[in-house]
């Protein structure tokens, strides 16, 4: 009898131990902040930023993660601002050099362009997150960078900070005022950049 609740304890250690393992690498950790990495160089709103292409007209850029659950996740959120707004700025999604170029055109559709972050994109907005959103106004100021949402199912509209900032930004209106949740990093590292 004792053996039998010995081995009834233990398999419900180990069962409530992968399950609680499971949930730390499938949800958890993607609530908290990203490491900063060592090389970082931060870029702040209203600064020029000196991007890779020249842009003659504003862009939305998405940088996303194919192999990130986060990003997987907030598809389509994106997809659904790129089709809402895509005549009125440029979108491009940035990828991690690493990625698989055609896993990340799976995700969206073929008219938008993706780009292989071979030339430093993400160093050039200040991001080493994703998902993560980017606008840049048509004189090369960053005029938003930041998350999605305080959530990574993008399931709070009061909080969709990319998709405010966008509606802001296409009427020609200041950036509003967004809690910090909007710029903390979250989510899967961008990149190596340590």
């Amino acid at each position: 009898m004792k053996l039998r609740i010995s081995v009834a304890v233990f398999t419900l250690i180990i069962c409530g131990g992968l399950v609680a393992y499971i949930f730390w690498k499938q949800e958890l950790k993607y609530t908290l902040p990203t490491p900063v990495p060592t090389s970082y160089i931060p870029k702040f709103f209203e600064e020029n930023i000196h991007l890779p292409q020249e842009q003659t007209t504003p862009v939305f850029l998405h940088f996303f993660n194919p192999d990130c659950p986060c990003s997987r996740f907030n598809r389509k959120h994106v997809n659904q601002l790129i089709f809402l707004y895509k005549d009125k700025i440029k979108f491009k999604v940035v990828i991690p050099s690493y990625s698989s170029m055609d896993e990340a055109k799976s995700f969206f559709d073929e008219d938008i362009e993706i780009i292989s972050d071979t030339e430093g994109w993400a160093e050039a907005c200040g991001v080493y997150s994703t998902p993560q959103a980017v606008i840049i106004d048509q004189k090369s100021k960053l005029y938003f960078r930041g998350n999605y949402n305080r959530t990574r199912y993008c399931t709070d509209p009061k909080t969709n900070y990319a998709e405010l900032a966008l509606q802001s930004f296409v009427n020609n209106k200041p950036l509003p005022l967004m809690d910090e949740l909007a710029k903390r990093a979250y989510g899967c590292s961008f990149a190596d950049l340590n």
